[in-house]
C-alpha cells in the first residue's frame, strides 16, 4: 500500500524540483538577486575574492615549495616551479590514487604543479581549489 503511494509522490517531487532549476531555454533560473549588488565571497583570511583574480594560487605553490624543501632537506630558494597548470583529472583521486581508497569516478577540475630541485622533478596535485599534495606516482590528467 505504501509503495504504491510513495512512488507517485516521489516522482512528483523530483519533477517539481527539476522544474525549479532551469528556464525553458536550459539556463539557470533567475534567483532574483542582482549579481552586481551582491557581496564578493571572502577568502579564508577575510579578504574579498575578485572574480578572475587568483588570490590563493601563489599560496598553494608556496606551500608545495615549503613541503618539498622539508621533504628533500633543501632550501626553498633552490626549488623552481617547472610548471603550474590547470588540468582535468580523471577521478577524485586527482591523478594520485592510493591503494584501498575509493574515489569519485568523474572528471574533476584541478591543477598540476611540477617542482624541480637538484635536477629531479616532483609532482604536486590539487583540486581546483584547496591545497596541493605531493604525488609520488603521478598519473597523467584526462586528455584535453
Amino acid at each position: 500500500m505504501f509503495r504504491a503511494l510513495a512512488l507517485p509522490a516521489a516522482l512528483a517531487t523530483i519533477l517539481a524540483l527539476s522544474a525549479c532549476g532551469s528556464d525553458d531555454d536550459g539556463s539557470a533560473a533567475d534567483t532574483g538577486t542582482d549579481p552586481e549588488s551582491s557581496s564578493s565571497p571572502s577568502a579564508s583570511d577575510g579578504t574579498p575574492e575578485v572574480p578572475g583574480e587568483e588570490t590563493d594560487a601563489d599560496d598553494v605553490v608556496a606551500a608545495a615549495v615549503a613541503d618539498l624543501a622539508e621533504r628533500e632537506g633543501a632550501d626553498a630558494g633552490e626549488i623552481t616551479v617547472a610548471s603550474d597548470e590547470a588540468v582535468e583529472w580523471r577521478s577524485g583521486a586527482l591523478g594520485c590514487p592510493e591503494a584501498g581508497q575509493m574515489y569519485t569516478q568523474a572528471l574533476t577540475p584541478g591543477r598540476r604543479i611540477i617542482l624541480t630541485v637538484g635536477g629531479e622533478e616532483f609532482a604536486y596535485h590539487a583540486a581546483a581549489t584547496g591545497s596541493a599534495s605531493y604525488c609520488e606516482t603521478p598519473e597523467e590528467p584526462a586528455a584535453e
